[in-house]
């Protein structure tokens, strides 16, 4: 599972708390697509940060695996996360559904 104390982007600080669905295909293209699809629907995560944090493990430990030691270093591991949630907005609207917590009126926009 993913960290709960995770520090999100400051871009995406507002939304952490957010609840996701996925709406879109079963099989996602994509390794981000499908990480978010496995979080989402085979995880049962629903919060924007554990989502954007179960995805950027899951690509970290991907590359790490092929890139060794250096890619082990925990530096790159905040890149991954903004990867995590630049996906999560791209899907925003197409494969994912996102509801405010809380129930403010916030305008939901894309950013990245």
């Amino acid at each position: 599972m993913a960290s709960v104390s995770e520090r999100p982007p400051r871009a995406w600080k507002d939304q952490w708390n957010d609840e996701l669905a996925w709406v879109g295909t079963a099989s996602p293209e994509g390794d981000a697509p499908q990480a978010i699809h496995a979080a989402i629907v085979r995880a049962g995560l629903t919060r924007f940060g554990d989502v954007a944090s179960s995805v950027a493990s899951t690509l970290f430990a991907r590359d790490s695996s092929h890139a060794g030691f250096i890619a082990s270093i925990g530096f790159f591991r905040t890149w991954y996360l903004i990867v995590a949630c630049r996906e999560i907005d791209r899907l925003r609207d197409t494969a994912i559904t996102v509801r405010r917590r809380g129930g403010d009126n916030v305008p939901q926009g894309r950013i990245g």
